[in-house]
């Protein structure tokens, strides 16, 4: 792993990096647009407490980082996980108003978080921890604000107890407050696997570009929670052999396929991949170092440091994770042949569709599920074409053209806004 910066450090070098050839210091004297871009809205730090079960008191860290509203309101998952930080959760909603400008759709970036250990708490104390962040962030979010939506160790129960807080708080319903909500509370046909459907679209429109037909390739899946476990769904379903696959428990390797519903069904019923009868267990950086087509990391930040991308036998490697792969690492993938596609572009399903869900509260008109993952490929496939074309022409890599893409994009609108 790079060491010696911290995350949103490492993010900020690496946007300056491919914000360089745009010049826009040069072009736009005076206006110290590299430092509005790269300094957050807001940063706020609150204190949470939680009297669990046992009448104990317990006392929780939590953020919110509101990063650049140029383009439109805050938008940004909570995770609820030991390590956040005020430094993880800067970087993530960093990441995400370039992800929201590469796809162009009208949000900003924002994150937020508990550094708790989530899963070791009881549903009761869950569910209270859970309502006392609703109520620290009450005043900070809204649907023309910021809006919260899932991410690791969040989904829709959060999200529903979240919604019943602020009706309780305001006496209004505010669905568009929040994303990645229940259907039958506002939430949106799709949201749950957007993600790692929108991961594969991509992915499909790059091996186009290489001309590999998907039927009989093979894939490997680091990371099998819900994004990982939609992607590899919705592979089998496109013809390609999901060969490796792992967890946070270990990996699991079959040369001739995974069998992925049965797969799931044993990670629901034991709590991990490892195991599985009908493949060979193996270890985590096996999964990552298999050879494949496709390689998907969907776990978390900086799975594929510096040393592990000499090691990669994959022939492309499609970010499905916020920053899984390191600056050095992905620029020794690229030396290597190896085609990158960054998460800002394979991995922004999920935040289209959440747009998808803010615009259908704010109508209360719902759409299939079949037209939200039509109208997700359409914005997908439009911004993939747009960013590999821009990186054709300049000769640049995807990485580096869907960075100037978003930048432009919340340049232009930053200079029509103003200076104040």
């Amino acid at each position: 792993m790079e060491t010696g910066y911290s995350l949103f450090d490492r993010a900020k070098a690496m946007f300056l990096r491919y914000a360089a050839p745009l010049r826009l210091e040069e072009r736009y004297p005076g206006l110290a647009l590299l430092t509005r871009l790269t300094t957050p809205d807001k940063s706020i730090i609150y204190r949470l407490t939680l009297q669990k079960d046992d009448g104990t008191i317990a006392v929780y860290p939590a953020y919110r980082v509101q990063f650049n509203d140029d383009l439109g309101p805050y938008k940004g998952g909570l995770r609820f996980h030991p390590k956040v930080n005020l430094d993880e959760i800067t970087a993530l909603a960093f990441w995400m108003y370039l992800k929201t400008a590469v796809v162009n759709i009208p949000f900003g970036g924002g994150k937020g978080g508990i550094a708790v250990d989530y899963n070791a708490l009881s549903l009761a104390e869950k569910e209270r921890l859970t309502k006392k962040f609703a109520i620290v962030l009450a005043k900070d979010v809204g649907p023309d604000t910021d809006m919260p939506a899932p991410d690791v160790n969040t989904g829709e129960r959060e999200m529903a107890w979240m919604v019943h807080t602020w009706r309780m708080i305001s006496g209004q319903y505010a669905r568009g407050t929040v994303t990645g909500k229940p259907i039958d509370l506002g939430g949106s046909q799709g949201r749950r696997e957007a993600t790692g459907v929108g991961v594969v679209v991509v992915l499909a429109e790059a091996a186009k570009e290489m001309g590999l037909e998907l039927p009989g390739r093979t894939a490997a899946i680091q990371g099998f929670g819900n994004v990982g476990s939609h992607a590899a769904l919705e592979l089998v379903r496109r013809g390609v052999k999901v060969v490796a696959v792992s967890d946070i428990g270990g990996g699991v390797y079959h040369r001739e396929g995974l069998d992925i519903p049965a797969l799931l069904e044993h990670a629901r019923r034991t709590g991990s991949v490892v195991g599985f009868p009908h493949g060979q267990t193996v270890s985590h950086e096996a999964v990552l170092c298999a050879e494949c087509d496709f390689l998907i990391p969907a776990a978390l930040e900086d799975a594929i440091d510096e040393e592990l991308a000499k090691k990669l036998q994959a022939r492309m490697v499609v970010e499905a994770a916020n920053g899984p792969t390191t600056d050095r690492a992905g620029q020794i993938l690229e030396q290597r042949g190896i085609r990158l596609v960054p998460d800002i572009l394979a991995n922004a399903g999920g935040v289209t569709v959440s747009y998808f869900e803010w615009v259908q509260n704010r109508q209360e008109y719902y759409w299939t599920k079949e037209e939200v993952l039509s109208r997700m490929a359409d914005k997908l496939i439009h911004a993939y074409r747009q960013v590999s074309e821009r990186a054709r022409e300049r000769e640049i890599t995807l990485r580096q053209a869907a960075y100037e893409t978003a930048i432009l994009r919340v340049v232009q609108a930053a200079l029509e806004r103003g200076v104040q």
